[in-house]
């Protein structure tokens, strides 16, 4: 067990270094106001000496979020908290129902209380604690260095260059970046960020466009639904009551592949894979896009065989955005088991222990009934054994 976990650990430290070569560190905060982020909850937020200040507000908790999502990054910052009073640094996160959900790497002024570890809030707790000696690496009433690398399902955290957390874990593949004021006004908090800067790796290597931006080459549309290209996206509009797919001219067997949708009609849609047609009747398993939250986008359903094969969960059929914002897809298929997030939190993880599909192409859906409308864009895939 120990040399298996030896091996992982080389080779996703080999996988960070190789997405490293080419993305260079960027200012997340520009040291003079708060442009780029967004307050939430009961913190008191303010810039003062080219810091970033966190203070207690009315005791609820205080988030500062940034505006833009990130997938895998470094995000490196100083940090100097008061005396006492918790706060902590939310990666991959998102707002559910005006909560925070997602990991945590801690900060608090107190040694041995788990600065640098990672927490899920709002979730399974304690993911990884320090060691003796990493709780020993914060330092009181000082600036204190941090380094977070989140690469894949690969996750280190560093306290003045000393290691503090090492796991694996694929909840999340994207979310928001936050800044925390902790609940409770006894103690107050009080907490200063500065030097804040992130290299981004967007969505990670290995990735190859299924679309190029700018025509429909290497799909075959497939019923009599309109599909075209439009600033950048595929757009389709459905045209009859019946069916309407575009294909890909390429077959899959194990796949990953991400995208982003928005629709602008109430019509259903989807994202086929293993599949393959009989003029619009479609034999595979569909991810599923509806326009409307709660309407299951992120299941698994198998056309022209059992049905649902499962329906996301609730968490993240909550963090569905509505008719006219984008969502973003990633649906990976690795033998039996496939995957699903929406929005950069996992929907679905499933085991097809009686598969009925093995391979064919990846398709997109007009679903039947005359009220479909919908947009696709930034359509990559990857293979998942890279």
């Amino acid at each position: 067990m120990k040399k298996t976990l030896y091996v992982w650990t080389i080779l996703a430290c080999a996988a960070v270094m190789t997405v490293w070569a080419d993305a260079q560190p960027a200012p997340l905060f520009n040291g003079k106001d708060l442009t780029g982020w967004s307050p939430i909850g009961g913190g008191k937020w303010s810039v003062e000496n080219g810091e970033i200040v966190g203070r207690t507000g009315d005791g609820e908790y205080g988030w500062l979020l940034t505006e833009k999502e990130y997938a895998n990054f470094v995000l490196e910052f100083d940090v100097k908290t008061g005396d006492k009073g918790n706060s902590g640094v939310q990666i991959r996160s998102h707002v559910i129902d005006d909560e925070m959900h997602g990991y945590q790497v801690e900060i608090d002024p107190t040694v041995g209380m788990h600065s640098g570890g990672v927490y899920e809030e709002k979730g399974r707790g304690w993911l990884a604690q320090p060691t003796a000696d990493g709780e020993k690496a914060w330092k009181p009433g000082e600036w204190n260095h941090y380094r977070i690398e989140a690469v894949e399902d690969f996750f280190r955290t560093f306290v003045n260059g000393e290691q503090i957390a090492e796991f694996h874990d694929d909840n999340a593949r994207l979310g928001l970046i936050a800044l925390q004021v902790h609940s409770g006004k006894n103690p107050p908090v009080l907490v200063h960020f500065k030097n804040i800067t992130i290299t981004d790796f967007g969505l990670g290597e290995g990735w190859t466009p299924l679309f190029d931006g700018k025509t429909l080459d290497g799909w075959d549309k497939i019923g009599e639904e309109e599909w075209r290209v439009d600033d950048g996206a595929i757009v389709g509009k459905a045209l009859t009551e019946r069916y309407g797919y575009l294909a890909t001219t390429k077959t899959f067997k194990n796949l990953e592949i991400a995208l982003a949708y928005k629709a602008e009609s109430k019509g259903n849609s989807g994202l086929f894979y293993h599949s393959t047609f009989k003029g619009v009747d479609v034999s595979g398993v569909q991810c599923e896009i509806d326009p409307t939250p709660g309407q299951h986008t992120g299941g698994l359903y198998e056309s022209a065989g059992r049905g649902w094969l499962i329906q996301p969960n609730e968490l993240s059929e909550k963090l569905v955005k509505p008719l006219g914002q984008w969502n973003t897809i990633i649906l990976k298929v690795n033998g039996k088991h496939i995957q699903t997030w929406v929005n950069g939190l996992k929907a679905v993880d499933y085991i097809n222990e009686t598969p009925k599909y093995f391979d064919g192409v990846a398709a997109l859906q007009l679903h039947a009934g005359g009220d479909g409308g919908i947009r696709f864009k930034d359509i990559e895939y990857r293979d998942p054994n890279r």
